[in-house]
């Protein structure tokens, strides 16, 4: 698989407490960045699929829930 570089800046002296503190700031920063991405593409999924349920669905007419569950409960005796 292949790869790309992001360069960050952070405030003076952070990259030195990384260090210190043995935190692998490459492997951090590499695992929040692809789950942002996940994240956000799992957003845009859900609003594009609320769209076409929306776009491609109509609304019951007055009673029908009503209607349906008597008919269900009938049904089951």
């Amino acid at each position: 698989m292949g790869s790309e570089v992001i360069s960050i800046r952070v405030r003076k002296g952070t990259a030195q407490r990384l260090r210190r503190l043995r935190i692998n700031s490459s492997r951090k920063a590499r695992s929040y960045l692809e789950s942002l991405v996940w994240k956000e593409e799992a957003k845009q999924t859900i609003a594009e699929l609320e769209a076409m349920v929306k776009k491609h669905s109509k609304p019951s007419k007055a009673g029908f829930t009503i209607a349906s569950i008597r008919e269900d409960r009938n049904e089951a005796h």
